[in-house]
């Protein structure tokens, strides 16, 4: 995932798909950062539901180390 944003209205975010394991460049809107969020894969079209919050607190802990 990439760092938050404050200040654009979308957050570009790497989600993989976890069918057929390519990685999906997303823009997902700053006000559902926090919430579960669902993109369909265009390469085998899976649907992918991620935890945002989850996401970025694992990310941030990771930096931290």
């Amino acid at each position: 995932m990439s760092s938050l944003n404050n200040s654009a209205p979308e957050q570009l975010c790497y989600i993989p798909c976890n069918l057929c394991n390519i990685i999906l460049a997303v823009n997902v809107p700053c006000t559902c950062l926090f919430e579960t969020v669902t993109v369909r894969c265009g390469q085998c079209t899976n649907l992918c539901s991620i935890n945002m919050a989850a996401s970025f607190q694992s990310r941030a802990g990771k930096e931290i180390q």
